[in-house]
């Protein structure tokens, strides 16, 4: 009988634990990706990775790791911030100049939600409509802080030079973690993934 009690406390505890660990951060969740219908959607080989999200710090973070992710035999990847240099402004003619010097097919940018703003240019679009090779974005080389206390959510947009026109986004969530390192290395992991999932990188 003791054992048997034994055995019924050891499985309580490990439904215990069970449950404590789902209900620790959950992994990030891809909310929606949009595709452009006009794309034929072809793999790019040679990317430039922007990152405008948090401080310096954390953006050349970002980029570093997405770029790890994403390079293979197949697939060369660069850091704005190494194109450019430490701490690069995101302008139209920046980018422009990585893109001729380095002949990137593709530009792949990651933000955080909401962090352009209509009343600095009523006409410019934002959200989903926003358009890097269109419009300046000043307010977009401002450090923010990633609040990784609470859920976060990014997009994530891919560019194609040729046309400068987005061919797709992505809209994911990262909830509690302990630090930003940890939360930009969960979202530069989910972000590859997903590109590869939607073939958006050459293989």
């Amino acid at each position: 009988m003791h054992l048997i009690f034994r055995s019924i406390r050891l499985l309580i505890l490990l439904v215990v634990t069970a449950l404590a660990a789902c209900a620790s951060a959950p992994p990030s969740t891809v909310i929606r990706t949009v595709y452009s219908p006009d794309s034929d959607m072809t793999g790019f080989s040679n990317i430039l990775v922007v990152s405008v999200t948090g401080t310096y710090q954390s953006r050349a973070q970002f980029e570093r790791e997405l770029v790890m992710a994403m390079s293979s035999n197949e697939v060369t990847a660069a850091a704005y911030y190494t194109v450019l240099g430490r701490n690069p402004q995101l302008t139209r003619s920046n980018l422009h100049n990585a893109i001729r010097n380095r002949e990137f097919d593709a530009v792949i940018f990651t933000r955080l939600k909401g962090q352009e703003q209509q009343d600095l240019a009523p006409l410019r679009p934002i959200g989903n409509s926003l358009d890097l090779f269109a419009y300046d974005y000043d307010e977009l080389n401002r450090d923010v802080g990633i609040q990784q206390s609470q859920a976060v959510t990014f997009i994530t947009e891919v560019y194609s030079t040729t046309t400068q026109r987005k061919v797709w986004a992505l809209e994911s969530l990262s909830f509690d973690k302990a630090t930003a390192a940890e939360l930009i290395s969960e979202q530069a992991t989910m972000i590859s993934a997903q590109l590869k999932k939607d073939k958006l990188l050459a293989r």
